[in-house]
């Protein structure tokens, strides 16, 4: 049998990394205690689709689905939750997140948003210095949950929306630097590590040749700073954060033995 979740060999590679970290170990092992209670009671499985569901998870050697079943979350699910992984990022057309203004902060046709938010991000617009490649947008974003419906096979549903401002980075072509996935997964998470413990609430999105200019394909990495920080030093945590990625920059480069960086 097919298991429900095929193994992700990229982000597998950066397991080694959480296991040498203590405090991510410790977010992980909360999260999924934290994901199991909440999880007690639940009535979207019936007894007889738990049944077969653990059976084939265990025949399939599916971690992911068995994990579904008894806390509803996968194995990835409890790493984004536990943010020890970036979500993916689709390109600024996607649908997590949502970008609710243009480059130029202009409210999008169509979106809703506050005239109060619209001031305030207008403001820290003005308070920003952009460091190059880089934009600023308004945006929404979600976690994606997986659940079981009731014949036993995986839907998903966009919960705990969040809104904010999205700071959106060009990074090198990745492939076109020949970097394996392992090596670009390890600095990844080197950086989004580091920008979890600068704004702990921030929601990290990595997208490998999701930008295009001058038909030429690149990497993006986006970090969604929720508005209520608009009250807790914005543009401070923008400015340590464009200087993470700014390193992540050089990383890819000294990794890839290039000392120029085209994008």
């Amino acid at each position: 049998m097919t298991p429900l979740f095929p193994r992700v060999q990229e982000v597998e590679n950066i397991f080694h990394k959480i296991l040498a970290s203590k405090e991510a170990c410790a977010r992980l092992r909360e999260t999924f205690n934290s994901s199991l209670e909440d999880f007690q009671g639940s009535e979207e499985l019936n007894n007889e689709t738990f049944s077969k569901v653990v059976l084939d998870s265990y025949s399939n050697q599916d971690i992911s689905a068995l994990l579904l079943a008894i806390c509803g979350k996968s194995m990835f699910d409890l790493l984004r939750d536990a943010y020890l992984i970036p979500q993916t990022f689709h390109g600024k057309a996607g649908e997590n997140p949502v970008l609710l203004t243009s480059p130029s902060g202009d409210l999008l046709e169509g979106k809703d948003v506050s005239h109060h938010t619209m001031r305030r991000f207008k403001t820290i617009l003005s308070q920003h210095q952009p460091v190059p490649r880089s934009l600023v947008y308004l945006a929404d974003g979600y976690d994606i949950e997986r659940y079981y419906k009731h014949d036993g096979s995986v839907d998903q549903r966009k919960t705990d929306a969040v809104r904010g401002i999205l700071l959106l980075y060009a990074l090198p072509d990745t492939k076109k630097l020949h970097l394996t996935t392992a090596q670009v997964y390890a600095i990844i998470w080197d950086t989004f590590f580091s920008i979890q413990k600068e704004a702990p609430l921030a929601r990290v999105y990595y997208g490998q040749e999701t930008g295009e200019k001058n038909d030429k394909d690149y990497d993006e990495i986006a970090i969604l700073l929720p508005t209520h920080l608009f009250r807790r030093q914005m543009v401070e945590h923008m400015e340590i954060i464009d200087g993470l990625v700014l390193s992540c920059r050089e990383k890819m480069m000294a990794e890839a033995g290039n000392d120029s960086l085209e994008l």
